[in-house]
């Protein structure tokens, strides 16, 4: 009866055990679906987030591209012009002697050694106030003279070139801002020629010549402006072949260049021009060169190529 027992036991046991192992296999494969799934779905997810990734960078590639060819075809939105501006340079006030007309204040009397004599008298005439800047440059003066009534030897309407250069202050004549005296004959004081220095220029070196830096902004169109290179005033400038044209402002100072480039050299030559030139309404434009590429081409390339790169 024991025996029956125990058998019986253990026949309940292994149908359990069967039992219990089928439904871990069951559990097992229902897990590696599972698995498995998941895995094909991790895959595919990875593959569509790493293709996203590579749309995205090759667009920014393309937009990044594109945006350096605008920026350099385009040209800088302002650049400079120098010009030489020319002004009366008079480095001191007309002098005293000239102005309050009083004739002593250039007048020694008895000997006067190496100054110019008052024809036969006992006159004579100081340096600086023989051929002076303001009395030869200033008509209103031609006739002033520091010598005693009929005897206006310092005349300088009739005082020579060669007398202007022996009697005068430093013996320079009207010459003024570091110019030199220059004879040519015996040519009276308002025909004298001065030798100028550097960035001085005029009869007798009165206008200075100076470097104004002005700045121009890129216009589109340039009716009714003149062309700088004739004017002070706002003015409109090109670049070497015509294709972009600069706007300046009027200004009598120099401006701060700030690194600006100069307007004739801000069209790059070695690059592939996109713009049309700018032609003033006086001037007749040349033949378009068909083989340039435009702006347009450009952004339209772009916009393809950056659809492209967000379907693929």
């Amino acid at each position: 009866m024991e025996e029956k027992y125990w058998s019986g036991a253990v026949s309940a046991w292994v149908e359990l055990m069967s039992k219990a192992m089928a439904i871990a296999k069951d559990k097992k494969r229902q897990f590696d679906r599972y698995i498995g799934r998941f895995e094909a779905f991790t895959i595919k997810e990875s593959d569509g987030i790493l293709k996203n990734m590579k749309t995205l960078v090759f667009a920014a590639v393309v937009l990044w591209i594109s945006s350096l060819a605008m920026q350099q075809s385009d040209g800088p939105l302002q650049c400079v012009i120098i010009q030489d501006k020319q002004g009366l340079t008079v480095p001191f006030n007309p002098p005293s002697f000239l102005t309050s007309n009083i004739k002593t204040q250039c007048q020694v009397y008895g000997s006067g050694h190496g100054m110019l004599r008052c024809g036969t008298s006992d006159v004579y005439v100081r340096a600086e106030c023989v051929c002076s800047f303001y009395n030869v440059y200033e008509a209103k003066y031609h006739n002033f003279s520091s010598c005693p009534q009929g005897e206006k030897s310092d005349d300088v309407t009739k005082l020579k070139c060669p007398d202007c250069l022996k009697y005068s202050m430093n013996r320079n004549g009207p010459c003024i801002n570091g110019g030199n005296l220059i004879c040519n004959g015996n040519e009276v004081a308002p025909n004298i020629k001065c030798r100028c220095p550097l960035n001085y220029k005029g009869m007798f070196c009165e206008e200075k010549i100076e470097n104004v830096t002005r700045i121009c902004d890129r216009i589109s169109s340039t009716n009714g402006l003149t062309r700088c290179d004739s004017t002070r005033m706002e003015c409109v400038t090109f670049s070497r072949n015509r294709r972009y044209a600069y706007k300046c402002q009027e200004t009598d100072a120099s401006q701060e260049r700030r690194g600006l480039p100069l307007c004739v050299d801000t069209e790059d030559t070695t690059q592939l021009p996109v713009r049309a030139p700018i032609y003033p309404t006086t001037m007749n434009p040349t033949e378009p060169d068909h083989s340039l590429t435009s702006s347009a081409d450009i952004i339209v390339s772009t916009y393809v190529l950056t659809y492209i790169s967000l379907s693929l």
